[in-house]
């Protein structure tokens, strides 16, 4: 790929894609990533992981998409992340607490999604969290607490999460938490 200038990149409604090339990771100047409705992506390229200046990732309504890229948490620049509506995304790779810059996670109805790496707490910039309509998601790891930047926290549907970590009162800098039609949330 020589598009060396490229900042931006869309990809909407393209049913029949089901894969980005491997040289993907050459678009050096690329900044912000959006995926809309590309229903047969079932992965990403590992070379995606080169794309050191890419600072928004979005990726919704990609249903055959099982996973990232082992190394996702090389995206050091990264500061924003919405992966929506990936129903077969079954986890997320333990490199993305590596994601020092990250002040935005969306997680929305990943419906197979059943934890998040046990380091999550790791994140230290992240500002905003939705991880709503999870449905298979058992428990948030202890870790979480250590969020001390977290001002919003979005938590609904999740029908199998049975509790919130013991020390959930640590996020100092919450000011905004909803947590809705969690059916199995005891305490």
């Amino acid at each position: 790929m020589n598009l060396s200038q490229l900042k931006t990149f869309r990809l909407w409604g393209c049913d029949k894609l089901e894969n980005l090339p491997e040289e993907f990771g050459k678009l050096q100047s690329l900044v912000d990533m959006h995926i809309y409705n590309c229903s047969q992506l079932g992965c990403l390229p590992n070379s995606i992981v080169n794309l050191s200046q890419l600072k928004t990732f979005r990726l919704w309504e990609c249903n055959k998409l099982e996973n990232l890229p082992k190394e996702f948490g090389k995206l050091q620049s990264l500061v924003d992340m919405d992966i929506s509506g990936s129903s077969q995304l079954g986890c997320l790779p333990d490199s993305i607490v590596n994601l020092s810059q990250l002040k935005t996670l969306r997680l929305w109805e990943c419906d197979k999604l059943e934890n998040l790496p046990k380091e999550f707490g790791k994140l230290q910039s992240l500002v905003d969290m939705d991880i709503s309509g999870c449905s298979q998601l058992g428990c948030l790891p202890d870790s979480i607490v250590n969020l001390s930047q977290l001002k919003t926290f979005r938590l609904w549907g999740c029908n199998k999460l049975e509790n919130l970590p013991m020390e959930f009162g640590k996020l100092q800098s919450l000011v905004d938490m909803d947590i809705s039609n969690c059916s199995q949330l005891g305490c």
